[in-house]
């Protein structure tokens, strides 16, 4: 059995663990990879800080996206395929993968030896029935602006999964090949029967699960017994309590309580760096932090003065005062110069000049005041504070709204109920799954912009390209589009640590802001 704690409720719930039978069989349409581990020791318990409580975990009915939860996911559920360095397909889940000529159907046919952790076995009935919740869920505008035009996922047969699209999807292979955590599915039977509640007991086919969650405490997880590769679940369990203040993360490591963090203070980083006990990875993130805009009503519907909100500040003194001067790259572009689709500085992003910003104010002719809706982070509220600084200077008066990790975040943001506020476009498996969400039909479009300019730029990245070079011109041309009506402001770069003692072994360079800690051993 396994346990379940939730403080709103003070019931411990149990799910029981049914057992389905299901004859092995194998049939590849090409030869499989093998992936190569290192030898790694059998046994113990990972510690692993989380940064923030969380809500759920099923990517269908609660598919908010940031390190910690997915970091539990990636652990709990698998992708369909992966690639290896030469961009071959890797087969997980699936083991073939054919693409119509159009790139609007996209087949996938199914491993038949694969068990969910209850013992329900995978169909593609799994693939079909996660989108028709997915799209009957309150969340379903926010999950369409992630995933782009899919318009059908289909069960073929057992084995067989259809996923169709609306217009061409060039993107799509790439969200096939993972991580992307808006296909990682449940076990169906399960997720019937407890409808929105299988959020908190997430059922997938991953090499861990979900054991014990004591919700904004701690979670454990346990090696899943129908694992098909047990010679790789090298940990017993892998557990994670919330340790809110990073001081707190590097202290606990430094003293032995844990093992693992992932963090984008790179001040901290560096300070750990000098422990010889910890050793350090670093990762900069293909996205952007953003301060989001409002842009259907007074005072962001204007451009000018969306223009002067960028000119007025110094980003420089924002990476200087939340990251101690380490980690962030200012950004042009939301790819970054770590990134194969960075467009080279070349985007027309405003320069630092508070005497532009003045004179578009007082071409405006208007007050300026708004309120900026800013996460309790000490990285993201002493950013905010360095932006309210530098526009007071220019005249613009902003109060800051501090909303703790939580529905009190989520809820307004998915609404539309910010005036301003920071966001993120998270670096993706490609760029076709970013900054989708600002064409003006696009249900996930927070900053509610609506442009024709920016949709005929963003419409001609999406036929297929056999030239790359032109598939890249034609994303760069797209963001250079949105910088010259400025929907949002760019920030930096993140980039993310993963800090850990020497101990640990396996891949702990942070990968999409996630690490692998179900690959993970240790040596001690």
């Amino acid at each position: 059995m396994t346990s379940f704690l939730f403080p709103l409720t003070g019931m411990r719930i149990k799910l029981a663990r049914f057992l389905f039978i299901l004859p092995l069989s194998f049939v590849f349409l090409f030869n499989l990879a093998v992936d190569v581990y290192a030898e790694g020791k059998r046994g113990g318990t990972l510690r692993v800080a989380m940064n923030r409580a969380f809500d759920g975990f099923d990517t269908a009915t609660n598919p908010t996206v940031f390190p910690t939860k997915l970091n539990v996911q990636r652990a709990i559920f698998e992708d369909l395929f992966g690639v290896d360095k030469t961009g071959k397909l890797v087969p997980k889940l699936g083991t073939s993968l054919k693409i119509s000529s159009d790139q609007k159907l996209f087949t996938v046919t199914l491993r038949k030896d694969v068990k969910f952790s209850n013992g329900e076995p995978l169909t593609a009935r799994a693939y079909s029935d996660h989108f028709k919740r997915a799209m009957k869920s309150p969340r379903a505008n926010f999950i369409k602006g992630q995933i782009g035009p899919v318009e059908d996922v289909v069960a073929v047969n057992d084995h067989t999964i259809e996923f169709r699209m609306s217009r061409p999807h060039p993107a799509f292979r790439a969200a096939l090949t993972g991580p992307f955590q808006f296909f990682w599915v449940n076990a169906p039977d399960h997720a019937k029967s407890l409808g929105l509640f299988v959020s908190k007991l997430p059922v997938g086919t991953g090499p861990y699960m979900l054991d014990d969650w004591e919700q904004g405490v701690s979670l454990t997880l346990v090696r899943n017994p129908h694992y098909r590769h047990p010679e790789k679940q090298f940990l017993d369990k892998i557990v994670m309590p919330l340790v809110a203040r990073e001081e707190a993360r590097l202290n606990g490591l430094k003293a032995g309580n844990l093992d693992l963090y992932i963090t984008n203070s790179g001040k901290l980083a560096k300070l750990a760096q000098s422990d010889p006990g910890i050793e350090v990875f670093a990762q900069v993130d293909q996205g952007s932090g953003i301060v989001a805009l409002d842009t259907s009503k007074p005072p962001f519907n204007d451009v000018r003065v969306r223009k002067a909100l960028a000119h007025a500040v110094n980003r420089e003194v924002e990476v200087k005062a939340a990251l101690g001067g380490v980690g962030g790259i200012l950004a042009t572009d939301w790819f970054g110069p770590k990134s194969k689709w960075f467009c080279g500085g070349n985007t027309g992003y405003p320069e630092f000049n508070p005497k532009k910003a003045e004179a578009l104010l007082k071409e405006y002719g208007k007050p300026v005041k708004f309120k900026l809706a800013v996460l309790s982070f000490p990285v993201f509220l002493v950013g905010a504070q360095v932006y309210q600084s530098f526009w007071k200077r220019v005249g613009i008066q902003v109060e800051l709204d501090v909303r703790t990790p939580g529905p009190s975040w989520v809820l307004p943001l998915l609404r539309g109920g910010f005036q301003a506020f920071f966001l993120g476009i998270g670096g993706a498996v490609d760029p076709g799954f970013q900054a989708q969400n600002l064409h003006s039909n696009s249900g996930g479009n927070f900053f509610k912009f609506s442009h024709p300019e920016v949709d005929k730029a963003l419409e001609a990245t999406y036929k297929p390209f056999k030239d790359k070079v032109k598939r890249k011109t034609a994303f760069c041309n797209f963001v250079t589009t949105v910088i010259k009506h400025q929907p949002f402001l760019l920030r930096y770069h993140n980039t993310f640590y993963s800090v850990s003692r020497t101990y640990v072994k396996g891949p702990k360079k942070p990968v999409f802001k996630m690490s692998h800690l179900h690959e993970m051993w240790l040596d001690k």
